[in-house]
């Protein structure tokens, strides 16, 4: 399990970034500008914030972000090495 973890890390990097700027243009759209910065200095924290905000407005986002939240952590322990 921790080689399937540590072969697609990367993978999973790339898509959270990813994930990360959507949700700094949702911030910024929606939130405005001190939500923008904010959202892009406090990920972890704004992705939840943003999923629960936007699940019945924009569920495919909601979704992606609940996605990488829960991978995050079984990335966390195994994917680093």
């Amino acid at each position: 399990m921790k080689s399937f973890f540590v072969s697609l890390f990367g993978v999973f990097v790339f898509t959270a970034i990813i994930t990360h700027i959507w949700t700094v243009i949702i911030a910024f759209s929606v939130g405005g500008l001190i939500a923008g910065i904010l959202t892009l200095f406090l990920p972890f924290l704004a992705e939840l914030y943003w999923m629960f905000t936007m699940f019945g407005e924009n569920d495919v986002y909601s979704y992606i972000a609940l996605i990488h939240l829960i991978l995050a952590i079984p990335f966390s322990i195994y994917g680093k090495n």
